[in-house]
């Protein structure tokens, strides 16, 4: 469950916060002046999200090295992009 914090109330309560992310898999938004400013989530998730990336990037590699066009591959994952955000 996704759950906003400031600042303050993780400097008063860290360890319970970390119990609540680690035992019950919460996510924390830490606000700072009302403004999101860090996340904090469990650790399996920060690894998965990690991996997911390096994968990323090691495929996108890849595709340059193996495209026909400098830019196909850009043009590509560009038009992805815009196609997921709307």
């Amino acid at each position: 469950m996704l759950k906003t914090v400031s600042a303050i109330k993780v400097r008063q309560n860290l360890g319970q916060l970390m119990n609540e992310v680690s035992i019950k898999a919460d996510d924390y938004i830490v606000e700072r002046a009302g403004k999101p400013l860090v996340a904090i989530i469990p650790i399996e998730k920060y690894l998965n999200m990690k991996s997911n990336r390096e994968d990323f990037f090691r495929l996108y590699s890849s595709l340059q090295k193996n495209a026909d066009t400098s830019g196909a591959v850009d043009d590509d994952l560009s038009e992805a992009l815009n196609f997921a955000r709307q």
